[in-house]
């Protein structure tokens, strides 16, 4: 269906949208520029040279996607934020609703010394959060944290594919079981993207999602596992840093009663572009105001 008789790229790009489209491929149209790019050996479509197209590669990947599989697990890459980030099995793809953790880090950060940063990615995965920040953060440093040996062998890819191994420490741990103490008392603040599916919902996922490693998406029975511990850990040790978590509409009421219940300070709770809850920030009750920064004026 696809090969080389067709005139050019555009004709190309074009019977392709109509053929994802045909199998109710959201965003067909730049879907089908990035497949076309892909089998062209390049990172954008306009620089694509029509007769430098495989259409083997082109044939096959189609088939994937109209099968059903996401675009970012058959080409393992994904956008996110300023880096494309290598992405498989083994991670959950970044997805643009995360960005606003990112945004709002940086305008809390925005009148800070940020030669000084330290900071920590927790449940880290392909590491899309903590490499933008650290893209940001000119002079910052970051440690990641992921219990998953494969997904840290990602993030070390993506790391290394962005060139801020210098600033990076990558850790093997379940939470904050194998992490050194005086780095987490050091770090400035802390932002993790926890697994936060409650268990019984994981089956009615959509599709692509389902493609996602389970370990990533299973948050407990109420989904809010992984919150309660990472927040009880870190108040039980008086850490007196941020912590920013990415999290699930379902559940945003539940861990708020959870927080407020815990006596911690909610500094704020975001939405994303889709207008669903994605962010909240909190700190700790025991911080000394006087001498930490001074960024939470929200």
């Amino acid at each position: 269906m696809f090969n080389n008789q067709l005139l050019n790229k555009s004709d190309l790009q074009k019977k392709l949208t109509e053929y994802l489209s045909s199998y109710n491929v959201p965003n067909s149209d730049g879907e089908s520029q990035i497949i076309i790019a892909y089998a062209a050996n390049k990172n954008l479509f306009i620089d694509v040279d029509f007769k430098y197209i495989d259409f083997k590669i082109l044939q096959k990947v189609v088939f994937e996607r109209v099968s059903g599989k996401p675009l970012s697990k058959i080409l393992k890459q994904r956008g996110f934020w300023n880096h494309i980030f290598y992405t498989n099995q083994y991670t959950i793809d970044p997805r643009p609703e995360s960005e606003i953790i990112i945004e709002n880090i940086l305008i809390d950060y925005n009148n800070v010394n940020k030669s000084n940063i330290s900071f920590i990615d927790l449940c880290c995965g392909t590491g899309c959060l903590g490499i933008s920040l650290l893209d940001e953060f000119r002079y910052s440093e970051c440690n990641f944290i992921d219990i998953s040996s494969e997904a840290i062998e990602v993030c070390k890819k993506n790391i290394l594919n962005t060139g801020l191994y210098k600033r990076s420490k990558v850790y093997k741990s379940n939470l904050f079981q194998d992490f050194p103490k005086e780095n987490l008392i050091k770090s400035d603040f802390i932002v993790s993207n926890p697994p936060y599916i409650p268990s019984g919902h994981i089956k009615n996922l959509e599709k692509s999602t389902l493609f996602d490693p389970i370990l990533a998406l299973d948050g407990g029975d109420d989904g809010l596992f992984f919150y309660k511990e990472i927040t009880n850990y870190l108040y039980d040790i008086e850490y007196k840093g941020k912590l920013y978590f990415e999290i699930e509409p379902l559940i945003t009421d539940q861990l708020i009663k959870f927080l407020l219940e815990k006596n911690v300070k909610i500094s704020y709770k975001k939405e994303d572009y889709l207008k669903l809850d994605r962010l909240i920030k909190i700190s700790f009750p025991f911080t000394d105001w006087r001498v930490f920064r001074k960024i939470d004026n929200q």
